[in-house]
């Protein structure tokens, strides 16, 4: 399989057809603005934090900016142009305005995506429910409240309007004269055999590749290998005990599974702490495994629930376990020829699970500090416990010495200071932006002494 260097690609734009021509792994963000001339997109922070270039795909919030336009192939893309037509605005629109939830305007437009979207979920317009809905957009001037009102004050009225046609497409814009070409093999063996030959990068969701691609220096001159279209890599089952989930499941299908929720509600509360909906939407476990940054937030509650990682290339398929898996600072031992393919997460009766993420901000924030720690209680006393802790070392680890202070004792007050001073004397975190080593150490011994007085009072 080759990764052609310009590829045609048609798609819906506010119901109408469209086709661009170029590399594969350009932004959808520059494509609409540069190309199609919808300059109503904005870009701020170009690495899916703040929300400015908000669109609709198929009906879902994404962050344009960490879209590659070739996996928009055959889909339906909505933009803010395209909810106001013949000179009217629509229900959200002239709320905003009503509701003075506009000043500057340069967030509006994704704000304005994000409460469509919410507006069309059906879901009754609270006040909790409609800041969830917008945690993925940053407001630099006007204050969430006004735009909370507008989007209460729209949901009372529909929210529809004509959908225009898109303007002429431009000339071409030399920001998007470059780009990294795109290989997109429709099934798994199409993409082992792809890797097999070490020419390519491979994409899922592009959170984490696409701010990688346009970050100073870049990731390099690979070509991309897109999975999006694999569906054999996606789907959540209960199989022999365990709970498996394809390596292209994403957060938003984790937070919403039903067999999650029944089985693990711990990983559904995990995916909900990941990013906001735009992120949600998009990035997929078997990415964070992959990336397997220190911060991933998933990471830890793996390794405290004993999960193991399936690999494969075309020599076959391998079983990692998770507490294996992770080797160092963003590497891990997976081959170079070989893809995540799924996950399994043994199910047992009566284990308990708890996790912690200490961030600047409740959503959108990367983790200063993760916890989790899995325990079963056998006549009052803690049994096979794991800690795991994220953003602390190198990469994600268990607190083994830690472990064993918990393994046999009770959640006393006693037990949980020891705990405590225990895992906060066995971590190296480092200081950096976000945060300072002797904060994480701090942060982390009383975030495990909170979860072990916590469970022993319930």
């Amino acid at each position: 399989m080759t990764a052609p260097a310009t590829v045609t690609t048609g798609f819906l734009v506010n119901g109408n057809p469209v086709e661009v021509s170029g590399p594969g792994g350009r932004r959808l963000l520059d494509v609409l603005r540069c190309e199609l001339g919808l300059t109503g997109t904005k870009e701020g922070c170009g690495e899916g934090e703040c929300g400015a270039c908000t669109v609709l795909l198929d009906g879902e919030v994404v962050d344009s900016c960490l879209v590659p336009v070739c996996q928009v192939e055959g889909h339906a893309v909505e933009t803010v142009e395209g909810l106001a037509g013949g000179g009217e605005l629509n229900g959200l629109q002239a709320a905003f305005l009503e509701a003075g939830g506009a000043q500057c305007g340069f967030c509006t437009p994704g704000m304005l995506m994000s409460g469509q979207a919410f507006l069309r979920s059906g879901t009754e317009p609270t006040e909790g429910a409609i800041r969830e809905s917008i945690a993925g957009n940053l407001c630099r001037c006007t204050g969430y409240t006004k735009i909370v009102e507008a989007i209460q004050l729209a949901a009372e009225a529909p929210a529809g309007g004509p959908i225009p046609a898109p303007p002429h497409p431009l000339p071409s814009d030399p920001r998007v004269a470059g780009g990294t070409p795109v290989a997109t093999p429709h099934t798994l063996d199409e993409a082992l055999r792809a890797m097999a030959s070490g020419r390519y990068r491979p994409i899922a969701g592009g959170t984490d590749v696409m701010v990688g691609l346009t970050a100073a220096g870049g990731l390099g001159p690979e070509p991309l290998l897109d999975l999006w279209r694999i569906d054999e890599l996606r789907g959540i089952r209960v199989e022999a005990g365990d709970l498996v989930l394809g390596s292209l499941t994403t957060y938003s299908a984790l937070r919403h599974s039903t067999v999650v929720r029944e089985r693990l509600p711990i990983l559904a509360e995990v995916a909900s702490a990941v990013g906001a909906a735009q992120i949600q939407n998009r990035g997929t476990i078997g990415g964070n495994i992959a990336t397997a940054s220190p911060a991933g937030d998933t990471l830890p509650l793996l390794l405290a629930a004993d999960a193991s990682i399936v690999v494969g290339s075309t020599r076959g398929e391998r079983t990692i376990r998770a507490d294996e898996f992770f080797t160092g600072y963003r590497r891990t031992a997976r081959e170079a020829d070989e893809l995540v393919l799924r996950i399994r997460i043994p199910l047992r009766e009566g284990r308990e699970f708890r996790f912690r993420k200490v961030g600047t901000r409740r959503a959108q924030a990367i983790s200063k500090v993760t916890v989790a720690v899995a325990w079963t209680v056998e006549g009052g006393r803690w049994r096979d416990v794991r800690v795991a802790l994220g953003s602390v070392a190198e990469r994600p680890v268990r607190a083994m010495a830690t472990e064993a202070v918990l393994d046999g004792a009770r959640p006393t007050p006693e037990t949980a200071d020891l705990a405590a001073s225990t895992v906060a004397a066995g971590i190296s975190p480092i200081d950096d932006v976000r945060s300072t080593a002797a904060y994480r150490r701090a942060v982390t011994g009383r975030v495990l002494r909170r979860i072990v007085l916590e469970a022993g009072a319930s």
